[in-house]
């Protein structure tokens, strides 16, 4: 245990030297069988003792893991992601804070953690495999904080793990589960906190989410982002339904680097770079998920291109495009064009009904905000239901008339969509390194789409996957109009012709 020795071969401790190894033998022996008292920063006593044992008794968290920890104690705060490279430490905190949630304060300070609902806490822990991952990753890292001076039980389940922990000094336990189980046994819960190691599937994390209603719980992502793109857009980039960000998630990335000094070293990492393909390296050296290296518009940025709405100039340019759908809503999104050539997306439409109400839904916006119209644009596809018959009237059709009775012209989009994708990133981020397309906050639908679009990794990256597009279908039709803005002519009463009295 000690390097501390009085043997003949040494010099003779004095009174007040033994008084010291005794008492730093018996506190090392103490950290060392409850190690959460020392997740934190040693001070010089303590240092002493380290110095004079030498063993490793403090393990104090690194800059991530400590935002994370002084964001557990605002009340406001319901989720929280620490998402990033592999061996950032997530595992330690995910065990050091339900270990603390479940003992209603963190051993190390003896700082009370506010929660709803008093004792006994109830907290899940999911993980991957029960074999690959709980067994040889999560419950070690829970036996390794807990404390030996904390009366516990646990029960193993079916596949022997220990998968049933109570805390006997308040009742409060955890309940360790895997990936693998179905999702039915997620259901009919009711508890404080859920701690998912890892990505879950996005219907294991609504089953679990759903038992922290009574209770007010939290959620903790811990997690490697390599696949699950769900927790990126819905959950890291979640806004409230007027587009706003949600202040009650915590977001924290990191790298691997970060942990540099706080249990690994810049040898090992070197280490295991090593055995990384350069794509690899990125995820689970930088923590930047492989999904994203597919988004189309990668260099979206909320803090970027995102403006509080105003009213458009009166003579500014506003094009708009309508993505058609027989059997659900339409998509309208409008573009307005400034004198300074940035591009605005100030408006989008979902709208249920048929082109005479869709043409006037229009037609009101552009009448109440004094809109100057350039040019609007429809899906082909609006022109497809008149093929079988001759006499027919197609949506297109219909559609023209509303808006040519306003002074509205329709055409028919362009298909090209690679070259209209080239040209909404151009505009995200131009040549001079600045933003050239700008979206009001209140376009909600529209934003969320940019931020989730991905191309198909099966089709290397042609076509961008069809799955909720309607929105980013009109932005790109859009961009391709390719619109300049001109001034208005004005109108010369010395250029009209005299009047004979």
């Amino acid at each position: 245990m000690s390097n501390i020795s009085n043997t003949p071969t040494t010099k003779p401790l004095t009174p007040a030297e033994r008084e010291f190894s005794e008492k730093a033998i018996a506190y090392a022996e103490f950290m060392q069988k409850n190690r959460i008292y020392g997740f934190r920063l040693p001070n010089e006593a303590e240092r002493a003792v380290e110095a004079a044992t030498g063993e490793k008794l403090f393990y104090p968290p690194n800059p991530k893991q400590a935002q994370i920890l002084a964001g557990w104690f605002d009340p406001t705060k319901k989720v929280f992601t620490l998402t990033g490279g592999n061996k950032l430490g997530k595992t330690t905190l995910g065990t050091i804070i339900g270990e603390s949630v479940l003992f209603g304060k963190t051993l190390w300070d003896d700082k009370r953690i506010p929660f709803p609902h008093r004792h006994p806490r109830k907290i899940r822990y999911v993980g991957q495999g029960w074999e690959s991952h709980v067994k040889t990753v999560v419950i070690p890292a829970l036996k390794f904080w807990w404390p030996k001076n904390r009366p516990l039980e646990t029960k193993k389940n079916n596949q022997g793990v220990e998968a049933f922990w109570k805390d006997l000094a308040t009742g409060s336990t955890i309940e360790i589960m895997s990936t693998s189980q179905n999702t039915d046994v997620f259901e009919g819960w009711d508890g404080d906190l859920v701690i998912y190691d890892e990505p879950p599937p996005r219907d294991l994390r609504v089953a679990c989410a759903r038992g922290l209603v009574v209770r007010k719980g939290r959620e903790l992502f811990t997690a490697t982002l390599i696949k699950e793109a769900w927790i990126h857009r819905e959950v890291m980039k979640a806004r409230l339904d007027d587009g706003r960000p949600d202040t009650s998630i915590l977001n924290v990335m990191g790298t691997i680097y970060d942990n540099r000094g706080y249990g690994i070293t810049q040898e090992g990492i070197d280490q295991f770079s090593k055995t990384l393909k350069p794509k690899e390296r990125e995820a689970r050296l930088e923590g930047k998920p492989d999904y994203l290296s597919n988004l189309v518009y990668e260099v979206f940025d909320r803090d970027k291109h995102l403006k509080k709405p105003f009213p458009i100039p009166l003579n500014w340019i506003v094009d708009f495009s309508i993505d058609f759908h027989p059997s659900k809503p339409w998509a309208v999104v409008a573009l307005a064009t400034a004198p300074n050539g940035f591009k605005y997306v100030c408006k989008e439409f979902k709208l249920r009904g048929g082109p005479k109400f869709v043409g006037e839904e229009i037609e009101r916006y552009v009448r109440t905000n004094s809109i100057r119209v350039g040019k609007a644009t429809i899906d082909p596809l609006a022109k497809g239901d008149g093929n079988a018959d001759e006499e027919a009237r197609t949506v297109y059709d219909k559609l023209s008339d509303v808006l040519s009775s306003f002074g509205i012209t329709l055409e028919v989009a362009s298909k090209d969509k690679s070259n209209g994708i080239q040209m909404v990133n151009d505009l995200l981020w131009t040549e001079n390194e600045m933003p050239g397309l700008f979206f009001f906050e209140d376009c909600v639908e529209t934003i969320q789409q940019v931020e989730g679009l991905m191309y198909d990794p099966e089709t290397l990256k042609d076509t961008a996957l069809k799955i909720d597009d309607d929105y980013t279908e009109c932005l790109y039709r859009l961009a391709l109009l390719d619109t300049v803005w001109f001034p208005e002519k004005a109108f010369n009463v010395n250029t009209q012709p005299s009047m004979m009295l």
